[in-house]
């Protein structure tokens, strides 16, 4: 495991730590090495862990792509399909993945916060798709992920402008599912992240499904797939009814 990326798992939480505070946790090498190991173990230790939370150290969650390490990337020396692959490994984890942001949210790591099912910011998050500033195109989901979470028009807003926007900006346009104070972020978070861990993991992982499934269906084609490929009442469903009626 990379020092730039930190991995620790405490009662079904898998909780992954951007580890490089003196460059705003800036994405390099070193950084998607850590996040591929990461996703290795989750998928390894499936049974073990019913929720992911990433996040980052220090003044940020995180500012982008290591623009020092770009020329790297585009004479070769790393594979811009591996990262984009990376994000895509930890979309399609198959437990709820939540990010916690906090200060830059920025172009890569915008990206990276879209890989996760539920965004909760602090009011400092500054998120912004600054692309275009660097002459750059997004290839690590952005142009996918981020219309299809706040609307086309609201994505090219973003990608357009190049602006910042807050916390709380973030949360009114859908962006961010819930933004606190700062000081309230680590126990916002624990609380959410408590809740979903009550909840029966195969739901999640089964709701999780179903909705990646049918994404880009019709509503008929999305109600006939749920109907014959939901899997229905689970192996703890009579014991959870059972401690309700206690």
């Amino acid at each position: 495991m990379s020092d730039a990326v930190l991995r620790e798992v405490k009662d079904g939480l898998c909780t992954i730590t951007l580890n490089k505070p003196d460059k705003l946790n800036a994405l390099g090498t070193d950084s998607f090495k850590g996040l591929a190991d990461a996703c290795d173990y989750i998928v390894s230790h499936v049974s073990e862990i019913g929720c992911v939370l990433i996040k980052g150290t220090g003044r940020a969650f995180c500012a982008g792509n290591d623009l020092g390490g770009l020329t790297e990337v585009f004479e070769g020396g790393d594979s811009s399909r591996f990262r984009s692959d990376t994000v895509e490994r930890l979309a399609s984890l198959p437990m709820p993945v939540v990010a916690q942001v906090h200060g830059h949210c920025l172009t890569g790591g915008l990206e990276l916060a879209l890989a996760a099912d539920i965004i909760i910011a602090g009011e400092s998050a500054k998120f912004g798709d600054t692309h275009g500033k660097w002459d750059l195109v997004p290839v690590w989901g952005l142009s996918q992920r981020l219309p299809r979470r706040i609307g086309r028009a609201k994505a090219l807003e973003m990608s357009f402008s190049a602006r910042f926007y807050g916390g709380r900006d973030a949360e009114k346009m859908g962006l961010a599912n819930i933004c606190v104070a700062d000081a309230e972020l680590d126990a916002t978070v624990a609380a959410f992240v408590k809740d979903v861990l009550a909840n029966s993991w195969r739901s999640s992982r089964a709701i999780k499904k179903l909705i990646d499934d049918t994404d880009g269906m019709s509503l008929k084609a999305g109600l006939a797939h749920e109907v014959h490929r939901s899997e229905g009442r689970g192996p703890e469903t009579a014991e959870r009814l059972a401690r309700m009626r206690k």
